[in-house]
């Protein structure tokens, strides 16, 4: 079994048999594009505003007043919320 690497020349040597059989394809009146076009989707480009740089993460400051209220003792927890996130996680409804 002889196995050889693909070389540039191989490369080439495709790229031109493809270009000569779409120019005999225009040659027979079959219309065929002459420029690559790039679309890009709506959500692309809303993702495309944001950055690795962004803070995703609460703001210090809302942290930092938190961890203010836990250590004053004033940080009230509603219950009724706590019971059902713990009930919805065991019902694998997740967060």
């Amino acid at each position: 079994m002889d196995v050889n690497g693909v070389g540039s020349s191989k490369v080439l040597k495709l790229y031109n048999n493809n270009n000569n059989s779409n120019k005999n394809v225009k040659e027979k009146g079959t219309k065929v594009a002459t420029n690559d076009s790039l679309q890009i989707s709506t959500l692309g480009k809303k993702l495309s505003t944001y950055s690795l740089d962004d803070n995703f993460d609460s703001p210090k400051a809302k942290i930092d007043a938190i961890k203010n209220d836990i250590n004053n003792g004033t940080y009230n927890i509603d219950s009724k919320l706590v019971a059902q996130k713990i009930y919805d996680q065991m019902k694998g409804k997740g967060i």
